[in-house]
């Protein structure tokens, strides 16, 4: 990339009387710089990250960048470990790279046989599959950073395969696609995925029966409607909070539905706990932890 272009994070925007702006901006090799723009017009945000082509020039005697065009990064053609490189310059990522979380969760995808269930799968995992890998499962609580949706969904996937060896009868196709499907439309509930908020339809409806929805709409377009695979998604979408205070409106009343819930329960609070106790020192309690209670862990002195 040439000197004079480069990605940088919007850090301020120095709004003036005259015929351009100042912008505080902070660079991929991690230096701040002020460049010029002809008056910073609305679609240059704050805190957005950015592609600029720049040009030198001379002002008041100093020389200085003047922006000749600049790209709003979602609008970049970049590879997957591209953009991942770049985000976590700029933005707290998931500790993970994202081409092995794709390639976990497309390998699982690729292993759904039957055909009503993947179809509809499939068509709803590309319908959001940009948006996937890049958006946080939460706002706070776990997995609140980019990547952090995709990230808990592989780990969701790699945890049924214990389960499945251990209870055969449960079925492999509903876990895989439940698993993918059950926080899909938190792209939907929350705003963004850099500093995301929920939304006024994420807080009125909520992921859960937006993705119920969202499963019903796909099926009705591949002419599934009245296929029982669908009504079970629906009801695994449906239940995997379990409890109404939670957004649930039924309890799981399907076993590959209850495993789910675990599932997600033991990868959401397990994660934090991790996170927590990274935090501490050997011998030390962790602070109170939330989603477990407020209770505090201890972290062992003794090596594994």
């Amino acid at each position: 990339m040439e000197e004079n272009t480069f990605f940088a994070r919007v850090e301020s925007i120095n709004e003036t009387q005259q015929d351009t702006d100042t912008l505080r901006l902070l660079k991929e090799d991690d230096t701040g710089i002020t460049i010029r723009v002809k008056k910073a017009p609305e679609d240059i945000v704050e805190q957005q990250t950015y592609l600029f082509e720049c040009e030198e020039i001379i002002h008041k005697e100093e020389p200085q960048l003047k922006a000749l065009t600049y790209t709003q990064i979602d609008q970049c053609k970049l590879t997957v470990d591209r953009r991942q490189e770049l985000m976590e310059m700029f933005y707290d990522y998931a500790p993970v790279k994202t081409s092995d979380v794709q390639r976990i969760i497309e390998s699982y995808l690729s292993q759904i046989e039957n055909k009503v269930i993947k179809d509809i799968t499939l068509a709803i995992y590309k319908e959001y599959e940009e948006a996937f890998y890049l958006y946080p499962a939460a706002t706070k609580f776990h997995h609140a950073y980019i990547g952090g949706l995709s990230y808990h969904t592989s780990t969701m996937m790699k945890l049924i395969d214990g389960f499945l060896d251990v209870y055969p009868f449960l079925n492999k196709d509903l876990l895989i696609a439940g698993i993918i499907l059950h926080d899909m439309c938190k792209v939907d509930e929350l705003s963004n995925y850099r500093g995301p908020e929920y939304t006024t339809k994420g807080k009125l409806i909520g992921h859960i029966t937006m993705g119920v929805k969202k499963v019903e709409l796909v099926a009705s377009k591949l002419n599934y409607i009245d296929k029982e695979e669908v009504m079970l998604l629906e009801h695994i979408i449906l239940s995997h909070h379990y409890y109404g205070n939670y957004g649930s409106p039924k309890k799981t009343n399907l076993p590959e539905a209850l495993i789910l819930h675990f599932i997600d329960n033991i990868d959401s609070k397990v994660t934090v706990l991790d996170e927590s106790l990274k935090l501490v020192e050997k011998g030390e309690f962790t602070s109170p932890i939330g989603v477990l209670d407020r209770q505090r862990y201890y972290k062992t002195k003794f090596d594994k």
